[in-house]
């Protein structure tokens, strides 16, 4: 994130659900921050995060759809999706 993007998320430290569209239907992460274009996210330790996704973010009582825009250990980042 570069300092514009940084000074504008929120710190949030939310409880969230990952909505997979696979076997294992929901997996919990935490929320780090999140900003009006996506979120930063701590996932299970060596889960296999797919490209696209459902968030479910407890805090907001919100669903998003994201796609992935980074990975590194046990954290994404996530760009939400614009609905059409």
């Amino acid at each position: 994130m570069n300092a514009s993007t940084t000074s504008r998320a929120e710190q949030a430290g939310y409880s969230g659900e990952m909505i997979l569209d696979r076997p294992a239907p929901a997996v919990e992460c935490q929320v780090t921050n999140v900003t009006a274009a996506g979120a930063s996210l701590t996932v299970p330790a060596g889960l296999e995060v797919p490209d696209a996704f459902t968030l479910a973010i407890a805090g907001e009582f919100v669903m998003r759809r994201c796609r992935v825009v980074w990975r590194r250990r046990g954290r994404v980042g996530v760009a939400f999706e614009m609905p059409a």
